[in-house]
């Protein structure tokens, strides 16, 4: 700085003659006074009291030091300011959790993105399916209608088939629900329900009062036409519940069969084995039939009063 000075001083005195003052303003030199700078030559203030002289190498001494006061509080501004800065920054190594954590908040995000979207996709099928469940049992319960109907319409037709063919064969001789054969018409009790069935006096009065009698058997060939219209029963307990009245009967001398139109029966060989029984739950007076597999031997007895079988009817056929 001294040299500073110097050189300043020097273009001072190569300007100003000796004896001469330089002059300035007080308001732009006032607090120079307190800076004591050796010389022989002063600066004068102008001003309303009077005039104030400055060694002029002085005045270049007080320039620089202000010049460096200012550098310097520029400088330390800017240092104050980088410091600032700095404090900011944040480390690498202090980054990177920041970073993972981001990363895995951001694939946090997109999971529960996903897993709204996967929720929302579930909760649409499932409407769906319950939509189609609802649908498939309209359908059903559609279907079961159209299937009842079309039961109830098989039925009719059925009814109607054997209306139909019942009067083709007959030929008008027997009525509807009847078989005819040869001279004689046919009709076949096959209620199943055990209080639809009949001891054997019902069974005789219902085919009574439908103009026949209870069926009776004159020869073999008869007898197998009978078992070609009845229906197949198995061989089961109590077999001898499932069976069908004929018109034949002991009731008057025992061991003696007796048919409903006064004819003795001799012959034995439609009796099944065992049959006549004169003792035990099944005996008694009255015939009845039942098929199992031989045509032949199918009769037994029963008892007229406690026992309720299905039963046949015969009647004579209708000249044409």
């Amino acid at each position: 700085m001294g040299t500073a000075h110097i050189n300043i001083m020097a273009d001072f005195q190569s300007q100003a003659e000796p004896g001469d003052d330089i002059s300035l303003t007080q308001d732009n030199f006032r607090d120079l006074n307190r800076y004591g700078l050796p010389g022989s030559r002063h600066l004068k203030f102008g001003a309303a009291g009077g005039c104030f002289s400055f060694p002029s190498h002085q005045l270049v001494v007080l320039g620089l030091g202000l010049l460096n006061a200012i550098l310097l509080i520029i400088a330390v501004i800017t240092g104050v300011y980088c410091v600032k800065a700095s404090s900011f920054q944040v480390p690498v190594s202090a980054a990177s959790p920041l970073l993972a954590e981001f990363n895995f908040l951001r694939n946090q995000s997109g999971i529960i993105k996903d897993t709204v979207d996967t929720k929302v996709a579930i909760a649409k099928q499932q409407a769906s399916h319950m939509d189609q469940k609802l649908q498939l049992k309209q359908h059903q319960i559609s279907t079961d209608k159209l299937q009842s109907e079309v039961e109830t319409l098989r039925t009719e037709r059925d009814n109607l088939q054997s209306t139909k063919a019942s009067f083709e064969e007959n030929c008008g001789r027997c009525q509807p629900g009847w078989k005819f054969f040869r001279t004689s018409c046919y009709y076949v009790s096959t209620l199943d329900e055990s209080n639809s069935k009949k001891n054997w006096l019902e069974s005789r009065a219902d085919c009574i009062s439908k103009g026949g009698d209870l069926l009776v058997i004159n020869n073999l060939q008869e007898q197998q036409l009978v078992t070609s219209i009845l229906p197949t029963q198995n061989n089961r307990d109590l077999w001898w519940q499932k069976g069908y009245w004929i018109g034949l009967t002991d009731v008057k001398i025992k061991g003696t069969w007796v048919w409903v139109n006064n004819v003795t029966e001799v012959e034995t060989i439609y009796w099944r084995t065992g049959q006549p029984r004169s003792e035990g739950e099944q005996s008694g007076n009255c015939a009845a039939l039942l098929f199992f597999s031989n045509t032949n031997r199918m009769w037994y007895n029963g008892n007229c009063q406690d026992h309720r079988y299905n039963w046949i009817c015969e009647k004579q056929a209708s000249s044409v």
